[in-house]
């Protein structure tokens, strides 16, 4: 009880032109506009020196997208802290929390994706919904998840670690929209669960390069059939914890980055 409870901070890379426009952008690989990269040089600043919303003496690791959004992210938001504190923290370019491959959708608007569906004689009896129906030549629902599943693992299984070892750990993890919005999702087990059977689900895919972080094998892993009705705009911020300093029991934190001090944490029985 005296370690505080591991937290994954989830952020959202900071406005691009076609976060702005609404244009669907998976592999894509543009840069921040202006207002994106002063937007996430307060947000650090808030973070960090004004409000001190979280200790950097926290952070073990941060896992990225390989996008250059993502990545340009976390230069802009670690901007406050010292050379010695950020040198502490793993940055660990993961593919596994790239952004949805959307295929034929890609800078695309949502209206647009519609049109071209109906133009290729799908969704007569009920509309498109990209949790249930992935995108044509890009990513199924079941190979995103697949992915992310797997790297909530990884970040689970470092939790658990750390927490044995009592290493407070908070562990940021900067993507995308879809991406993290379905992440948020799977942390609190919703979907549904499939086994690992089929040869692209029991391949042990290389997604990222640390010797610190153990690869965790999957033998199932979860999936969305609907949309989890999560916002996480550019530039937005989330925090994922878990109940009674308990791993097993994922949670989301409401309080977002604040820090309740310990002294003043309120006691709930299991199951409340």
């Amino acid at each position: 009880m005296g370690v505080v409870t591991p937290r994954c901070i989830i952020v959202r890379h900071g406005q691009t032109a076609w976060s702005k426009s609404g244009q669907y952008t998976g592999s894509t690989d543009i840069p921040l506009t202006e207002f994106g990269v002063q937007q996430m040089l307060k947000t650090g600043e808030s973070l960090f020196r004004n409000n001190q919303f979280l200790n950097p003496d926290h952070i073990t690791y941060i896992f990225t997208s390989p996008r250059t959004r993502a990545r340009q992210t976390i230069e802009l938001v670690l901007k406050p802290l010292t050379e010695e504190q950020r040198s502490k923290i793993r940055v660990i370019v993961d593919e596994d929390i790239r952004e949805w491959e959307y295929g034929d959708y890609e800078g695309l608007l949502t209206h647009e994706i519609i049109k071209l569906r109906k133009s290729r004689g799908l969704d007569v009896e009920k509309p498109w919904n990209i949790w249930r129906d992935g995108c044509e030549n890009g990513e199924t629902t079941q190979e995103f998840g697949l992915r992310l599943s797997r790297a909530i693992a990884r970040i689970q299984n470092l939790h658990r670690k750390h927490q044995k070892e009592g290493i407070p750990s908070d562990i940021m993890v900067f993507a995308h929209g879809h991406a993290l919005r379905y992440f948020a999702a799977l942390w609190f087990k919703l979907g549904v669960e499939k086994k690992c059977e089929e040869d692209w689900e029991l391949s042990d895919l290389e997604s990222y390069e640390d010797e610190t972080v153990p690869y965790v094998k999957l033998e199932k892993y979860r999936h969305l059939i609907d949309n989890p009705n999560f916002l996480l705009d550019a530039g937005g911020i989330g925090v994922l914890s878990y109940s009674h300093h308990n791993i097993d029991e994922p949670a989301l934190a409401l309080a977002g980055p604040y820090l309740t001090p310990a002294e003043e944490e309120s006691y709930h029985e299991p199951g409340n």
